[in-house]
């Protein structure tokens, strides 16, 4: 009897060990002797954080974990092994060092299993040798939600009501779908294009138990959720940004309006629409707007180099080094530039990446 349960047991571990086993034999002719990257599909909002997998590393073949990408050099023979529990979307990119510009595939799903793929061209189309499940979901998913991404483009500002259109799409899907882990990606994919919109946070716990449980689940979760508390409604949260500077409700009773610029040494656009800003503070310091400036700069020469900036550019307003990581932590700030407008009792009225004339628009609305 012991025996018996012994290879049951044995068994039973191959089986589940095999479940979560990928193998990818990857044919890619015009990519010889260069890399190609397999990772997480591209957006804002730090979703490369919500992968869960991991890739077998030789002497083709990295991982970075910290992103969860994989490179591959193409020889010969090209394959790729790892582990991973349920099915997430990754893409096929390269970088071109001459046009200095990357090209990226479709979608494509990778979870357990055997296949192949054919990386047709340098523009990243690719063939596999026969369609998994999960991808086969996703083709039949997107042909569904086709009209809705029609009315949508990535990384602008969007009509709400388009959005909210597709993810009313999306609720009728996962209603019939619980365990769809395809409709989940596709939400975190429309969080990352699009930016938050309070649907996604609606339509999550239509899920399944067994969608919930996963890692990708619960951390996108999280982000949602605080998203939702630190948006446009909200109270700006109290934050401690280094031993001295805070900001707080109290930071913003003495004036009309408020906008926290947050932004890097290492943000392009940034310093580019510095002037910009500078304009708008002269336009409206004597109306009751105050500026303040967060920067995510941590170690001396780059808070040297801020102060640098900003002195050449003529700021006048307070800004404050964010040695703590504040803004990440309570405002899921994961780029820049980033303006947040609150008003006088610390409501969030208005959260843009960059979009100064739209935050100009808010702020005439709002002192009028």
């Amino acid at each position: 009897m012991k025996r018996i349960s012994q290879i049951v047991l044995l068994l039973s571990f191959s089986l589940a060990y095999s479940q979560t086993n990928f193998k990818m034999e990857i044919s890619a002719p015009d990519f010889e002797k260069d890399s190609i990257s397999i990772g997480p599909i591209m957006g804002m909002g730090g979703i490369h954080t919500l992968y869960k997998f991991v890739v077998n590393q030789d002497k083709n073949v990295r991982f970075m974990k910290s992103f969860n990408s994989a490179f591959i050099r193409i020889n010969d023979q090209n394959v790729m092994t790892g582990q991973i529990d349920y099915p997430q979307p990754i893409l096929f990119s390269y970088f071109n060092t001459v046009e200095n510009g990357a090209y990226g595939s479709d979608v494509f799903f990778i979870e357990s299993g055997n296949y192949k793929i054919k990386i047709n061209n340098k523009n990243m189309d690719f063939t596999p040798d026969s369609d998994t499940p999960t991808n086969i979901e996703y083709k039949k998913l997107k042909k569904q939600l086709e009209i809705a991404d029609k009315k949508l483009k990535p990384f602008v500002d969007n009509n709400p009501i388009n959005i909210e259109y597709k993810e009313k799409l999306l609720r009728n899907y996962i209603l019939k779908n619980k365990n769809s882990y395809v409709a989940f990606w596709e939400i975190v994919s429309d969080y990352s294009k699009y930016g938050f919109n309070r649907s996604y946070v609606e339509n999550m716990p239509l899920f399944s138990k067994k969608i919930k449980e996963t890692f990708s689940y619960q951390e996108f979760d999280k982000i949602l959720k605080l998203e939702n508390s630190t948006n446009v409604g909200a109270t700006f949260p109290d934050l401690k940004l280094n031993s001295t500077d805070k900001i707080s409700k109290s930071s913003f009773s003495d004036y009309k309006l408020t906008l926290i610029d947050y932004w890097a040494t290492t943000c392009k656009p940034c310093i580019k629409d510095l002037p910009k800003l500078v304009s708008l503070h002269e336009n409206y310091k004597s109306k009751g707007v105050q500026f303040i400036s967060v920067a995510d700069d941590t170690v001396k020469d780059r808070m040297d180099r801020a102060n640098k900036i900003l002195g050449e550019n003529k700021v006048t307003w307070k800004n404050y080094f964010d040695l703590n990581k504040e803004f990440p932590a309570k405002l899921h700030a994961t780029g820049y530039p980033l303006q947040i407008l609150v008003d006088q009792n610390g409501k969030i009225i208005a959260r843009k990446f960059g979009e100064l004339d739209q935050i100009a628009a808010e702020i005439e609305k709002h002192i009028q």
